[in-house]
């Protein structure tokens, strides 16, 4: 990104103090067009290797008292000047739906005085749900990672959330839980007919997208069970346990620690929370809920959303804290909770901090969704 302002200054000098022009007009298009070419390649992979946070913090300074001490004359310096500009305001991340959003969570991460607060004492975990907050959960987890066949519901999960398959054997009253070989996985499957009815019973009107909707239609659960199977609402809210089911199923707390030059310590560190599945739709609505973080599509067709700012973590931590997770994915997410927390008392900017940070990172460390398994 330096490279254009870095060639102007250079030719610009030169032409001052020789009193002729360096290459002609075309000539300095031609060249501006050529260095802005190879300057987007390495701006592109400088970008998703260290990030704009760590750019603005170290040359946003020198580049203002450059500016605020030279003249422009020239229309061709302007032009440039507003494209780099328009550069600096675009999100970092692999084909990523939100500008302004991305900006938001990267400005965040070197102003971490004034992220906000939460408290130190983890609210106490909630497992006893009722019918309507367990119905919610239970339909997010089915449409991050389960499926309906004739008279039959498969669930997998990953193989340290096997308390949480249990529980919801235990929670239904019907079923059975199987190691899948060769994976670090497992499965809950239920083909009893009492058992179904209660699933049915607990999230009909609760699935938010089409897949798992259509399956019950194409497989006639209504007619089999005698009930008018409400439509998908098309809408995520915040307020109930959807999302703490489908984040069971599908989502991954990341510790992301990277290595820094610019840091005192050696390294940065950024709060990564992702989802992943092969329909776009819940994904796209909790982009357009959290209006923060990055959707992108892989070229196998799977979607993603991720988001590594702060802001973002710390509304998620509000939510969760709420609306509990189980199991593995628990212990995760209190690993997530906690750095989050250090990061706004400054820690990760110390040597010490670090190293207690690395040490929560990977210690018991779980990043992978069934999604991946």
């Amino acid at each position: 990104m330096l490279i254009i302002p870095g060639f102007g200054i250079i030719s610009t000098t030169i032409s001052a103090n020789s009193n002729k022009s360096v290459f002609g007009y075309l000539g300095m298009v031609y060249a501006m067009c050529s260095i802005g070419i190879l300057g987007f390649v390495v701006w592109s992979h400088h970008m998703y290797t260290v990030g704009l946070d760590v750019d603005k913090l170290v040359f946003t300074e020198k580049i203002l008292l450059y500016a605020g001490n030279s003249s422009i004359n020239s229309p061709l310096i302007f032009i440039m000047l507003g494209i780099i500009y328009l550069f600096k305001r675009q999100s970092a991340g692999n084909f990523g739906f939100s500008t302004k959003a991305t900006a938001v969570t990267k400005n965040t991460y070197t102003n971490y005085k004034n992220l906000p607060l939460i408290s130190e004492h983890v609210p106490n975990h909630k497992s006893n749900l009722t019918d309507d907050e367990f119905g919610w959960f239970l339909a997010g987890l089915i449409e991050g990672d389960g499926w309906f066949g004739h008279k039959e519901l498969h669930i997998i999960f990953a193989e340290e959330d096997i308390s949480l398959a249990y529980l919801i054997k235990k929670r239904i009253g019907h079923g059975n839980i199987y190691k899948i070989k060769n994976k670090k996985a497992i499965r809950y499957i239920c083909k009893n007919s009492t058992g179904l009815s209660i699933i049915l019973s607990l999230i009909n009107g609760k699935l938010l997208s089409n897949f798992k909707y259509d399956q019950l239609i194409n497989h006639n659960y209504s007619e089999y069970f005698n009930l008018t199977l409400l439509p998908p609402l098309k809408r995520l809210s915040l307020d109930n346990y959807w999302l703490a089911g489908f984040t069971q199923a599908d989502g991954c707390f990341h510790i992301s620690i990277a290595k820094s030059k610019t840091h005192k310590t050696g390294f940065s560190v950024r709060l990564e929370y992702s989802l992943k599945q092969n329909d776009s739709l819940p994904l796209t609505l909790l982009y357009n809920e959290l209006k923060l973080g990055n959707l992108s599509q892989y070229s196998t067709g799977i979607w993603c959303y991720k988001s590594t700012g702060f802001k973002t973590a710390f509304n998620l931590i509000n939510y969760f804290d709420i609306y509990n997770l189980f199991a593995g994915k628990y212990k995760s997410y209190l690993k997530f909770r906690k750095v989050y927390i250090m990061i706004t008392e400054g820690k990760h900017l110390e040597e010490k901090g670090i190293k207690k940070i690395i040490s929560i990172a990977t210690k018991g460390s779980s990043e992978t969704s069934t999604q991946e398994i």
